[in-house]
């Protein structure tokens, strides 16, 4: 039987749930499904998921505060008369699954980050109201799932880790040509270094832009690339030049959106956030054999030994931060080490293959009526 799945996801800007959403579109098609995208803010991403044959619409202008957003969930599932609704991210996962629960459609969630607001009791009791009673609750690592339940008044035990997976092939080394990054003014024989993601206070860009100004006042050669944008971007451009971060030094890329080229150019990946679940981009940075820093928050500990194959730093830790691209900028045997053992580590655990897999034969238990979790996803 062929599938009629609808994801709804906050928006379609470029960020590691989206990306994943793209792939989940893929997968559809090479199964023969048929797949529908219900959003509410517009990003680039519109034009890839066009390219894609995949219609889009859109629930709202105006976020949660547009009751008008539920209305058009609701008629949308009426008309279109999915198999699963699968829901990704807060907003997606409060309007898609209330419209979903209204006409007994099979359900899906996947918790992608540990977010600081399920902290607060109010929000996560709303939350939960609203989306228990799925078929799935699916979290990306074990790490959010326990989050989850600790703070979201989950059962544990309903929660499935389903981890992110890659596209091996598309990022293996030497699969695409490098981008030619001389646009950006970058010195010969400087050590490249990106940080890659959406410009927010989750990314803590203000971490990152003080560790390089540590390691320009020891006049290390190097250049840093922040790929990327959002709504912090004016203010982190800012913050770069009082910092003293010349273009000389440092270069807002923007979106860019060929990553098997970017990661085939750069020397060092970087991700210095305050909370995660599995990065996509962290994923993809490690498969193309990128060494990789990064801060030690939500599931990357699970991914990432320190110095066996990436290196961690504690969060919000500037100085830890510069010492470990210090001595990663000054080994280029350690460099390749380290990424030769990020791809082995994500070819054995973090296969994109095994991962639709994995999601596709929960959808056939969700679709036959016998939910995954037990008595569905919720409460204690």
């Amino acid at each position: 039987m062929s599938l009629r799945i609808l994801y709804v996801i906050d928006s379609l800007r470029i960020g590691g749930a989206e990306t994943l959403l793209l792939d989940l579109q893929d997968a559809a098609q090479k199964r023969g499904d048929q797949a529908k995208i219900a959003y509410f803010t517009p990003g680039p991403l519109e034009a890839e998921v066009a390219r894609r044959g995949v219609e889009t619409v859109r629930l709202s202008r105006s976020g949660l505060r547009d009751p008008r957003a539920l209305i058009r969930a609701i008629k949308l599932i009426r008309t279109w008369d999915p198999h699963i609704v699968h829901t990704h991210l807060i907003k997606s996962d409060l309007i898609g699954q209330l419209a979903a629960r209204c006409l007994n459609r099979h359900r899906v969630i996947t918790l992608h980050n540990t977010d600081p607001w399920r902290k607060k009791r109010v929000l996560s009791g709303i939350y939960r109201t609203l989306t228990s009673g799925a078929d799935a609750c699916l979290a990306v690592t074990n790490n959010v799932a326990d989050h989850v339940a600790q703070y979201g008044g989950y059962d544990r035990d309903r929660i499935e880790v389903v981890q992110n997976g890659v596209d091996l092939d598309r990022f293996a080394a030497g699969h695409a040509p490098p981008m030619d990054l001389s646009r950006f003014g970058i010195a010969e024989n400087a050590v490249v270094i990106a940080k890659i993601g959406r410009v927010t206070v989750q990314k803590d860009h203000e971490n990152f832009l003080q560790a390089v100004t540590c390691l320009r006042e020891r006049n290390l050669k190097i250049h840093v690339l922040i790929v990327g944008d959002g709504e912090l971007a004016e203010h982190v451009r800012e913050r770069a030049n009082s910092l003293g971060l010349g273009d000389d030094q440092l270069t807002f890329t923007g979106n860019l959106r060929d990553m098997p080229a970017l990661l085939a150019a750069i020397d060092i990946f970087v991700l210095a956030s305050k909370w995660e679940g599995l990065p996509m981009a962290l994923l993809e940075a490690m498969a193309a054999e990128v060494p990789v820093v990064s801060t030690a928050v939500g599931g990357i500990p699970d991914l990432i030994k320190d110095g066996v194959n990436g290196m961690l730093v504690a969060p919000s830790d500037p100085s830890a931060l510069a010492c470990a691209l210090e001595k990663m900028i000054a080994d280029a045997d350690a460099r390749k080490r380290l990424g030769r053992a990020g791809r082995s580590t994500v070819e054995s655990r973090f296969s994109g293959e095994a991962m639709m897999d994995r999601l596709w034969s929960i959808y056939d238990v969700s679709v036959a009526g016998s939910d995954l979790t037990g008595d569905g996803c919720g409460s204690k």
